[in-house]
């Protein structure tokens, strides 16, 4: 089974597994975090990898070193994992496990790059805006990004919809050079 696929279903069955349990919040939460731990520390992510450590010393050394980040149930659910998930793989598992929950509860992810900030009331109204658009619930962040000179790029999912000045000058210019 090639990569993708392996984490495809590991993916769907991790996200199963919690949805049937009523765990989706909890699980997400610990993805996250041993995510971006193991993207950050190699030794980490070797550690939950290898098959040569006892399972129960695995146990004793994760509950020490997370006991101030996670609670007794995420512990739990670490240890629930360490015999079923490929952490080798723990960053695109992540990835699409928060993708599997956004589509759950009928989110889409939205970022808007502009010139300058944008105010929480013009992010707020361009939320509403593709709301209404799309029949969905929307989460919006802003990038700051001087190069795009002015308009808007939007992010929707996995859709660029490029409204930016640099892009249509860019386009302006191809225009002339090609007559």
């Amino acid at each position: 089974m090639n990569q993708n696929k392996k984490i495809d279903k590991s993916t769907k069955i991790i996200f199963t597994i919690f949805k049937d349990n009523d765990i989706e919040k909890i699980g997400s939460d610990v993805l996250n975090i041993l995510s971006e731990i193991s993207s950050n520390s190699l030794k980490f992510k070797q550690f939950l990898s290898t098959k040569r450590i006892d399972k129960e010393i695995k146990k004793d050394i994760l509950s020490n070193v997370l006991s101030g980040i996670l609670n007794e149930s995420q512990l739990s659910l670490v240890y629930c994992m360490l015999d079923s998930v490929d952490f080798n793989y723990i960053e695109s598992i992540n990835k699409k496990y928060q993708k599997l929950m956004d589509d759950s509860l009928g989110l889409v992810k939205v970022t808007a790059f502009t010139a300058n900030s944008m105010s929480d009331m013009d992010l707020s109204k361009l939320s509403l805006n593709i709301k209404s658009k799309i029949n969905m619930d929307v989460s919006i962040k802003n990038i700051e990004d001087k190069k795009i000179l002015g308009g808007i790029k939007l992010k929707v999912g996995n859709t660029l919809i490029d409204g930016s000045l640099s892009t249509k000058l860019e386009k302006l210019k191809q225009s002339m050079i090609n007559k």
